[in-house]
Formats: structure tokens, C-alpha cells, sequence
């Protein structure tokens, strides 16, 4: 997976928890997330330069 628009993350598997933006920026074109089952850390996302959506939260 390279060149991606966005990220989707649409499980709570723990693996999937521990992702950190850092690794997932090697992946993609844009750095947007959807964090579908809110396991990530907003703050941390944002801070990395991520636009970050959560299902649900501001």
C-alpha cells in the first residue's frame, strides 16, 4: 500500500491499536485517518500532522 488518499481503520484489533503515525506516513500520499472504532490517540495523530476523523468524537 503506497500512494493512499486515506487510511481506514475499521477494526478494533488490538495489532491495528499500536500503529503509530510515524509508521502509517510511509504509506500513504496524504496523511488523512479514519478511525472508525476510535482505538487511536487523536492528539498523537494531530500532533504528527494527520487529519484524524473519528467515529463520533470532534
Amino acid at each position: 500500500m503506497n500512494d493512499a488518499d486515506a487510511l481506514l481503520l475499521l477494526t478494533e484489533w488490538e495489532e491495528y491499536s499500536h500503529l503509530t503515525p510515524e509508521v502509517a506516513a510511509a504509506s500513504v500520499r496524504s496523511k488523512n485517518i479514519l478511525d472508525g472504532r476510535n482505538v487511536l490517540d487523536p492528539c498523537a495523530w494531530r500532533g504528527a500532522g494527520w487529519n484524524y476523523k473519528g467515529i463520533g468524537r470532534p
